[in-house]
């Protein structure tokens, strides 16, 4: 008899949960259908659409690129969705480190090719 008790109670909690997940289920359905725009996919594909995008920009002379260059430029690039570099003028390099090794052109052209 005991086993009896048991049993109508795991039937009982069991058709409970059933019901509840059916209720649950056919509700997330119905608001889906009335109101498309509080549907769970769309909520989560509008959260994606909001994300702007992370643009990080670093500059240098990259004088005689090393693997420091190539360093900073791999991390920076880990750190956001686009890296945008700059390459420091021939005149700017004068003022603050003095003649540079590689003219402006070539720098520019190491740059292209790095992207």
């Amino acid at each position: 008899m005991g086993s009896d008790v048991g049993l109508v109670t795991s039937k009982r909690f069991l058709s409970t949960w059933l019901i509840g997940g059916l209720v649950a289920g056919l509700s997330v359905v119905a608001v889906t259908a009335a109101w498309p725009e509080y549907s769970p996919l769309n909520i989560v594909e509008k959260q994606k659409k909001k994300k702007k995008p992370v643009r990080v920009y670093m500059d240098g002379c990259f004088d005689m690129m090393h693997y420091g260059h190539c360093n900073a430029l791999r991390q920076a690039r880990a750190l956001e969705d686009q890296l945008i570099v700059g390459v420091v003028s021939d005149e700017e390099i004068i003022v603050n480190k003095g003649p540079p090794v590689t003219p402006l052109n070539d720098r520019l052209a190491v740059r292209s090719e790095l992207a």
